[in-house]
């Protein structure tokens, strides 16, 4: 645990040498628009101050399972075919360990994996994927209150739109598999099958400079809040009440 200063609702840290990248999770939390993220929480992942362990769980484990379920149904029922991507593809198998969960080595400040690519018929990459299980029911929501319209709400779009930015590519392919507790998909997730057929699959496709005309701006706050919190070991503020488990642990520790 790094020396802390408090001051009052911010913390400060010595600026690391080697902070964390901003991801795609991380992004749309930082320019305002995830939910279930905070600033702080960022701040803290980025500097190394803390990060709240990774715990799997079913949600997880089933997101896992059915993400190769899934690049088969984009080269099969989608009719991409050999043009799909996997990062397996590209970086053998142990992809994560092999790249430490970044497949943007170059880049300073943004990092991240995407789930997949699909390439166009010039061999270059046309379309980067981001796939999503969502749950119909339970304490998540249902799936109208999480893909209203059969679009995928700005927390996780943007995340897939930062990959796609990185990557200099425009168009973005959202796949949402829709999970239910209820018909123990969960707990069974080995036995759920993306299809048209089973009405389980939701696609959103989209190009970056059409939603998201002004994604330079998002870029530059990032960078902005990059430069004035993470470059100067300065926290934004903190909520007592929606980062309670890292204060927590940081006034434990």
């Amino acid at each position: 645990m790094k020396d802390i200063k408090w001051q009052g609702s911010a913390i400060s840290v010595e600026p690391p040498k080697k902070p964390k990248k901003i991801t795609g999770t991380h992004f749309p939390t930082i320019i305002g628009v995830n939910p279930f993220s905070s600033p702080f929480e960022a701040w803290c992942r980025c500097t190394r101050t803390y990060e709240i362990p990774f715990e799997g769980n079913k949600y997880t484990n089933a997101g896992q399972i059915i993400e190769p379920k899934v690049f088969d149904f984009l080269r099969t029922s989608m009719g991409y075919g050999d043009r799909v991507i996997t990062p397996e593809d590209v970086y053998g198998k142990d992809h994560f360990k092999k790249t430490r969960g970044d497949f943007y080595p170059n880049v300073l400040i943004y990092g991240g994996m995407w789930d997949a690519l699909i390439n166009g018929e010039d061999g270059k990459p046309e379309y980067v994927v981001e796939i999503k299980t969502v749950q119909v029911d339970g304490r998540s929501g249902s799936l109208e209150d999480r893909w209203k319209n059969g679009e995928a709400p700005d927390y996780q779009a943007l995340q897939a739109s930062l990959y796609a930015y990185l990557l200099g590519v425009d168009k973005v392919l959202m796949v949402a598999v829709a999970l239910e507790d209820k018909k123990g998909d969960y707990e069974h997730p080995e036995q759920v099958t993306p299809s048209y057929a089973n009405g389980n699959v939701y696609i959103d496709e989209f190009k970056v400079s059409e939603r998201y005309p002004n994604f330079d701006m998002y870029i530059e706050v990032a960078t902005a809040w990059w430069n004035n919190y993470v470059m100067t070991g300065i926290s934004p503020d903190f909520d007592e009440k929606k980062d309670a488990e890292i204060l927590k642990a940081l006034r434990t520790n």
